[in-house]
């Protein structure tokens, strides 16, 4: 993604968690804009929401897209015109059109429990082994083809080499003109937190094995068949400005000292995840401190930034790096600045 250089090697780090803060709705944009970004990569890229709160917004999806078609738009409509440049860009309606369209590409699931995120992602994988199918079947066809067509020559029969090379191609080519419609990229499970706490209030242990075996599924499922998803999570602990407002160091997971709180599924979870991005709320100046965190805080308000960290990161370096932002809108992600 263009947006958050944190999180840009998605693809490459298949399950990817957003430990989000209570009271909080800072993962939406996030997930928005994480989306917004996979659509943008191809006319075929599809989408797969797992919605188990209802929270998903198409509506504020539609206004992220036009935002982002926008500034895209901008960057690119830049004309010369003799030694004076002008700036042309679409109209509010014809944004508007086309962030429409990139709907089209975007599924939601609403389910309500476990079992319903585990059939949601059962479906997921049955649509893309059935594309799967349908892309060996052209390239093997292509393939006998070919070998009619050369089969006078021994040479070229012979060479082994050759023939993988060819074959790469052809699937290569293939997965370019026949994508299946149905078939997504990336997956967004928002959130696991609730479906997963009535399985933990009842059992612990069985609690943990079910998300264990879900989670190897998962992460099954989304290596073999190339599946950038999303996981979010919620956090539990208090944060500043709470009259009950406690330090506990041994409990946190950010690395600054002021930001309490861990993910909620606890400490098994983290090590079925391959990258881990921690959200939260934090006064980005001085006098914003001493409101949050002072004896007065109750009645006042405090200006918020949002911080992102990396608490883990399997297959990379990236684990401890941090950025700092502020959403203006609930759509645009402006950085924050010395």
């Amino acid at each position: 993604m263009a947006e958050y250089e944190l999180a840009q090697p998605l693809l490459a780090s298949n399950i990817l968690e957003r430990a989000k803060a209570r009271a909080t709705s800072t993962p939406a944009p996030l997930t928005y804009h994480a989306l917004t970004s996979h659509l943008f990569h191809g006319p075929n890229s599809q989408v797969a929401v797992i919605d188990t709160t209802g929270s998903f917004s198409p509506t504020r999806l539609r206004d992220v897209l036009v935002y982002r078609l926008e500034a895209q738009r901008q960057r690119q409509s830049y004309q010369q015109s003799g030694s004076v440049y002008e700036k042309f860009g679409p109209s509010a309606e014809t944004l508007a059109e086309e962030a429409m369209a990139f709907l089209d590409r975007v599924k939601v699931m609403r389910v309500f429990d476990f079992a319903g995120v585990v059939d949601a992602v059962g479906e997921v994988s049955e649509v893309a082994d059935r594309a799967s199918s349908r892309v060996e079947e052209v390239v093997e066809s292509s393939a006998r083809e070919r070998r009619q067509e050369i089969g006078d020559s021994d040479d070229e029969l012979n060479d082994a080499d050759e023939e993988m090379t060819t074959k790469a191609h052809l699937i290569d080519r293939v997965q370019s003109r026949t994508q299946d419609s149905n078939r997504v990229g990336m997956m967004i499970i928002d959130t696991m937190t609730n479906v997963t706490s009535s399985l933990m209030s009842c059992s612990q242990t069985a609690g943990q094995a079910l998300l264990t075996s879900f989670m190897r599924t998962l992460a099954c499922t989304t290596t073999h068949h190339h599946i950038c998803t999303i996981l979010t999570n919620g956090v539990v602990g208090l944060g500043p400005g709470s009259g009950n407002y406690k330090r506990r160091p041994e409990d946190n997971v950010s690395i600054f000292a002021s930001t309490i709180g861990k993910p909620a599924l606890g400490k098994t979870f983290a090590y079925l995840i391959d990258t881990s991005l921690f959200l939260s709320l934090v006064p980005p100046t001085s006098n914003d401190a001493t409101i949050a965190f002072g004896d007065e805080s109750k009645g006042k308000s405090w200006k918020r930034a949002t911080v992102l960290e990396v608490v883990k990161d399997r297959y990379g370096t990236r684990e401890g790096r941090w950025a700092a932002f502020e959403i203006m809108d609930e759509v645009k992600l402006v950085p924050c600045r010395d």
